[in-house]
């Protein structure tokens, strides 16, 4: 049995399959967030490859659909393509194979789908997704379709109920809205993990540093933001999920110096290294307080200091969180 820490292969591109793996277990989406629904469809995935002594493998695509069916209305993403590949090995999955999503693809049927993807480039002996989940042209592949399709080619349809929390399925439109209201403990019951914002650390005008609070300036990707705020957080290098550095994070328009643009700024603990230039990952673990205007940088240095002690506090109670000072 592979072990879970160890990643699985990332395929990229619809003609990435040259050979079917043995025995393919299948599940699709677009997992946006890896929040704890998908978190249940993709273990039920493995353990049924592991059964069978097949492949588990994950199709999900890029761009999220919704941003070539519906732009306009499109949803921010709750994490970027590379770290939803890496959740979704971090689960086990053998294969996990990302497929672009055009206007082309999105015009096939879920028939043409079944047979050209799942039957014909994967021989897939199993289909495990949610019991809700539609999909193909006009969104006519409900699991009435897939079973009776799955039946004419030899693949089992397996379908999961859906997951709730507070009497509603878990989704990762819930997710963003509570994010989004400052909701950071209900979101994390979602997700199974700390809400996360993604950045590049960038170079910024060094006051952090001329107050004796050196900060990280992260330029976000476009995401699903908080209400602005001071917060506790962990962050971490992209591609590393070991190593956490406890921080303070001001998300806001940094009143005491004047107006200007939203910025992210973090100031981490015990960290002497450099960051710029690198991507990062930033866990909101908790709203310390709102963001304000002081009389002076005095005041803001020993309001920074009192938000960094409490930070402090609160990172105790994170204990899945590695080496946090």
């Amino acid at each position: 049995m592979r072990s879970s820490r160890t990643r699985g292969r990332v395929l990229r591109g619809l003609g990435a399959v040259v050979r079917p793996p043995p025995r393919a277990v299948v599940t699709v989406g677009v997992f946006d967030g890896v929040h704890i629904a998908h978190q249940r469809l993709i273990r039920r995935t493995v353990e049924l490859a592991r059964r069978l002594r097949g492949t588990s493998v994950a199709i999900t695509f890029d761009p999220d659909p919704q941003h070539v069916l519906h732009p306009a209305q499109a949803p921010p993403a709750l994490m970027p393509l590379d770290e939803r590949v890496a959740a979704l090995q971090a689960l086990g999955v053998d294969w996990a194979w990302v497929i672009p999503f055009t206007k082309r693809f999105a015009r096939m049927t879920a028939t043409q789908f079944v047979r050209r993807v799942l039957c014909r480039r994967l021989r897939a002996v199993a289909l495990v997704l949610g019991e809700a989940f539609v999909f193909g042209k006009n969104r006519e592949g409900d699991m009435d379709v897939l079973r009776t399709l799955g039946s004419s080619i030899g693949m089992r349809v397996v379908a999961i109920p859906q997951v709730r929390r507070g009497g509603l399925a878990v989704s990762s439109s819930r997710i963003r809205h509570l994010i989004a209201r400052g909701e950071l403990a209900q979101a994390r019951r979602l997700l199974g993990r700390s809400p996360a914002l993604y950045g590049v650390v960038v170079r910024g005008a060094g006051r952090g540093r001329r107050l004796g609070v050196p900060t990280a300036n992260i330029r976000l990707t476009s995401q699903v933001l908080p209400p602005h705020g001071v917060y506790a957080v962990a962050v971490r290098r992209r591609g590393d999920r070991t190593v956490w550095r406890g921080g303070v994070m001001n998300l806001g328009v940094r009143p005491t110096f004047g107006p200007g643009p939203t910025v992210c700024e973090v100031h981490l603990l015990r960290f002497s290294g450099r960051l710029l230039g690198q991507a990062v990952s930033v866990s909101l673990l908790a709203r310390l307080r709102d963001e304000r205007c002081f009389p002076s940088e005095r005041a803001l240095t020993q309001q920074v200091r009192r938000d960094i002690a409490r930070a402090r506090r609160i990172f105790a109670r994170f204990p899945r969180l590695p080496r946090l000072p």
